[in-house]
């Protein structure tokens, strides 16, 4: 256990340390991207830019459409198994789940106290209910699995998404509104709602991988075999700890490193030490993690964004160049951020559920 969390330890030290070098390197104090609670310190962003959008739009396409054309290409071979029935702990949490989202949206006198805390509780709800539905369709579930395990992952969930509040200090994405709390309870808050990351994105995967697309789909694509080589994985992390130094000096030009650098960062660590991760069932050309994982990421992404907008305590946007064409709060490409976003969820899982 301790040996695996030294390959989340070590990576996440190279994470927090080389923004701040960067900003060493551009002459700037690196106090104001130590003052907590957080908040961004690039605040101004270049506005819309065509050429930047299409550009995004195009790396995009070229990133997923071999994807979607194999997905769609799919056709069933196994039968499946017969659905049980729904257990009744799930019509609980399906119930609270609409309870809290009504809650969350509205603004009853009798609630003013507790409005802005309902993400934790709407999250546990989405969380146990989809549960629910794997158990229904596999008769086992994440939750009861390993559920020690499980429930290890909301603690190691806090602490990841806590590396993205800080990598946001640099880039000034994102912010929250209703967030004027003492320094404590702003962490106590903020730590509880993090924890439901991993488990969600988790949990969101097993249910993906009850369809026969997402199963079967994806597992017999081209083999990529140089992914486990050990210069490949000195290549991953130089040329990521470059660019973390890199975003925090072009925060603007650089901004959709803070989802990429730290999976790459993540993944050469784990190659170099020849323990398994998220492109392990690559070499061989099975994807089906891959695909698991992002989709997984983009579904929570799409239900995260969803649940926010109407809420008290909330997150707003402020992406430059392509600040456009939202869907809730979040531009339409920024959804895009959660494809590797779900892999980074994927390997800190690998790193929580293995023995």
């Amino acid at each position: 256990m301790n040996k695996s969390f030294t390959h989340m330890i070590i990576p996440t030290g190279l994470i927090l340390i080389f923004p701040l070098l960067g900003v060493l390197i551009d002459g700037q104090s690196v106090l104001p991207y130590l003052v907590f609670p957080p908040e961004p310190v690039v605040t101004c962003h270049g506005t819309f830019s065509l050429p930047v959008f299409m550009a995004f739009i195009l790396l995009i396409l070229t990133a997923t459409l071999p994807f979607l054309k194999v997905g769609l290409i799919h056709t069933r071979k196994k039968s499946v198994a017969a659905a049980g029935p729904f257990p009744w702990w799930g019509v609980v949490s399906f119930s609270g789940l609409a309870c809290f989202w009504i809650i969350a949206w509205t603004r009853f006198d009798w609630f003013v106290r507790f409005q802005p805390h309902t993400f934790f509780p709407l999250w546990i709800c989405w969380i146990v209910s989809v549960n629910a539905l794997v158990h229904q369709s596999k008769n086992q579930c994440p939750l009861f699995t390993s559920p020690l395990k499980f429930l290890r992952l909301f603690i190691v969930s806090a602490l990841f998404w806590w590396v993205f509040e800080y990598l946001n200090r640099f880039v000034g994405n994102w912010y929250y509104s209703a967030s004027q709390y003492r320094p404590w309870r702003y962490f106590l808050l903020a730590t509880l709602s993090f924890s439901t990351v991993l488990p969600a994105v988790e949990t969101t995967k097993a249910y993906l991988l009850t369809f026969d697309r997402f199963k079967n789909g994806f597992a017999h694509c081209r083999p990529v075999p140089y992914l486990n080589s050990k210069p490949f994985a000195i290549c991953l992390m130089i040329c990521s700890c470059v660019c973390l130094c890199l975003m925090a000096m072009f925060p603007d030009a650089l901004f959709p490193l803070v989802w990429v650098c730290p999976l790459l960062v993540l993944l050469g660590y784990r190659i170099l030490f020849n323990r398994r991760h998220i492109l392990s069932g690559v070499v061989p050309g099975d994807f089906t993690m891959v695909v698991a994982y992002a989709s997984a990421a983009l579904v929570c992404g799409f239900f995260w964004e969803m649940f926010n907008m109407y809420s008290l305590a909330r997150w707003q946007y402020t992406i430059p160049y392509v600040d456009v064409l939202h869907l809730f709060e979040m531009p339409l490409l920024g959804y895009a951020g959660y494809l590797p976003f779900g892999l980074e969820c994927a390997v800190v899982i690998d790193i929580v559920m293995e023995p």
